[in-house]
């Protein structure tokens, strides 16, 4: 004879029952969350490293292709495959690459961080000892914007008001000068004799061509801060004008003469870098937008281009605002020693080729 439940007593275990199953669907809940969570985070670092591993084209194509058949398979050699997922997520989680003695060396050996610097495309004569250079200006170096000149108003509008702007020039570094045009100083707050007037002769090329831009030439802050105030006003500019979709921070080299300047049937150039921050989601696009610019140089200036450089926090920036579009880049034109008309014949030409990718 089973014994008679008390009210009390089924009360409880329907209490319990419903407190058990409440706990359980929380401990569920939370328990896919923190999966997707955990989840996402593996997905970031592995595209991370997958980005970073830079793999050939045929290498991607046959492991697209080859589980699904399994002839492609054999299109490429053993040795050429790419890593597997473990490697990846080793990478991702060390930092340490197995194709790169540089990152196991790199933090540990005092001045061997420049060597972080990796060259995506080597221009003549590039290579790790003569790499772009950048050096802090004098602490005097930080001053208010000046007031644009009338004359260079009314250019501007006359030219450049009607065109839809595309282009945002800029210079994150506004004191960086040149020696020959500033009476052997290699920093100013005079822009009619900074790199300003790079971005003017740019500037100059794109309205020819029917290519709207904007330029800004502002100052007013500090080495350290730099790319935090570029950034600022950067964005602003873009609120402001959202066509605005091919970012150019123009600086120029530190490096001397004898590395910056070329000779092409007997006129000199000021030579051109060009810098990609690895540490932002959009670097393969600007990695993208760089390599376009300098195969039109190569067409018609070759050997103008010192290379095309990438950069990650440890040896810069790492981002250089390029995070805020996928055509955005860092253009180094000339060094401290160019004098006018080199970095003007190299601007135009730069400006030439941004015309044709842009138009292409």
């Amino acid at each position: 004879m089973n014994p008679i439940k008390s009210p009390d007593t089924t009360h409880r275990t329907i209490i319990q029952q419903l407190l058990y199953h409440y706990v359980f669907v929380l401990i569920l809940i939370y328990g896919l969350a923190i999966l997707v969570g955990i989840s996402q985070m593996k997905i970031s670092y592995i595209e991370d490293a997958m980005q970073k591993a830079n793999l050939p084209a045929s290498v991607l194509l046959t492991e697209t292709f080859g589980g699904e058949n399994v002839i492609y398979n054999h299109a490429i050699k053993a040795q050429e495959r790419p890593k597997s997922v473990f490697h990846f997520l080793f990478e991702a989680a060390t930092d340490l690459h197995f194709d790169d003695n540089r990152s196991l060396f790199g933090s540990e050996l005092p001045g061997f961080t420049i060597y972080n610097t990796r060259i995506f495309v080597a221009g003549k004569g590039l290579n790790y000892n003569n790499l772009p250079q950048d050096n802090p200006p004098p602490p005097e170096i930080n001053i208010e914007t000046p007031a644009p000149k009338k004359s260079e108003e009314k250019n501007a509008d006359q030219s450049n008001t009607k065109l839809k702007k595309t282009v945002l020039i800029y210079h994150t570094h506004p004191w960086e000068s040149y020696n020959p045009i500033n009476n052997g100083q290699a920093t100013t707050t005079n822009p009619d004799k900074s790199v300003a007037i790079d971005g003017n002769e740019i500037g100059r090329i794109l309205a020819q061509n029917n290519i709207g831009y904007v330029h800004l030439i502002k100052q007013g802050w500090g080495y350290n801060e730099a790319y935090q105030s570029s950034r600022a006003i950067v964005q602003k500019a873009m609120k402001e004008t959202p066509t605005l979709s091919y970012l150019i921070d123009i600086h120029r080299d530190s490096s001397g003469r004898k590395i910056t300047t070329m000779s092409r049937n007997g006129v000199d150039y000021a030579r051109i870098s060009i810098v990609i921050g690895e540490a932002n989601p959009n670097y393969s696009a600007n990695l993208y937008l760089a390599k376009e610019i300098k195969s039109e140089l190569d067409k018609h200036y070759p050997d103008l281009v010192r290379g095309i450089v990438g950069k990650t926090k440890l040896t810069g920036n790492g981002v250089y605002n390029q995070d805020l579009s996928k055509n955005a880049i860092l253009v180094e034109i000339g060094g401290i020693d160019n004098n006018e008309q080199e970095i003007t014949r190299s601007s135009k030409a730069f400006a030439e080729a941004l015309v044709h990718v842009i138009k292409k």
